[in-house]
């Protein structure tokens, strides 16, 4: 078969795999935030319980994850009066990789505010800066470019876990690859998937570029 068939039909499923990463990605960096803020409050309550979430998350693989949302948060949620039934596999996909994604993030978050000198934000005061502003102009630039790093991890291993969706029946670029797979009865098997991963890996390298231009654009700031 001509790798320009294989790449049309593998590219089919890139606007969903797009979607996935870009959803998924800013609602999770949202969803990690806010557990940053919750771990290190002082209120043990909130602390707590943001504990308990990441422990949870993070001991659940990303597959099952994806598994629980499509099958047991209709379920969950119907218990409580909230039906969900007109969701597509989609939002299920942006959902369950949002939940597992978000855990991930929260910890990058974390050890990077904790790496920032706390006698910087003490320093800040001293000078009249209010808590806000001492955050949003010291803290907060040097702890974007602590966690830059693990982010960049952390997004490129969202790419590869895009791939779980298959699970849904969500017609991703792994997904349109396996079937088509499967409708050459495996005989260019080896094909598709190498020229699927080249295709992975380019969407990796673009994700590197741009942060790479974001670690340029800190140093120049800094």
């Amino acid at each position: 078969m001509k790798s320009s068939k294989i790449m049309s039909v593998i590219l089919r499923g890139l606007p969903n795999t797009l979607l996935l990463l870009f959803w998924s990605l800013i609602l999770a960096t949202l969803l990690g935030l806010l557990l940053t803020r919750m771990r290190l409050a002082k209120g043990k309550f909130w602390s707590s319980l943001a504990d308990f979430y990441l422990n949870l998350v993070r001991g659940t693989p990303p597959l099952l994850m994806l598994l629980l949302s499509y099958y047991g948060l209709p379920v969950l949620l119907k218990a409580v009066g909230i039906n969900i039934e007109h969701w597509t596999r989609l939002m299920f996909g942006i959902f369950g990789l949002t939940i597992g994604w978000s855990a991930y993030l929260a910890e990058a978050f974390r050890s990077a505010y904790l790496a920032v000198d706390p006698g910087q934000l003490e320093a800040a005061r001293s000078v009249g800066m209010s808590n806000r502003h001492a955050f949003m102009q010291i803290i907060l630039p040097q702890a974007a470019v602590i966690a830059l790093p693990n982010v960049e991890n952390l997004v490129i291993g969202l790419v590869k876990a895009t791939s779980l969706v298959y699970v849904l029946g969500l017609y991703d670029m792994y997904n349109e690859a396996s079937n088509l797979s499967n409708q050459t009865a495996g005989i260019d098997q080896l094909q598709i998937f190498i020229l699927l991963a080249l295709t992975y890996w380019l969407i990796v390298l673009i994700i590197e570029a741009i942060f790479r231009m974001v670690r340029k654009h800190f140093a120049v700031i800094s």
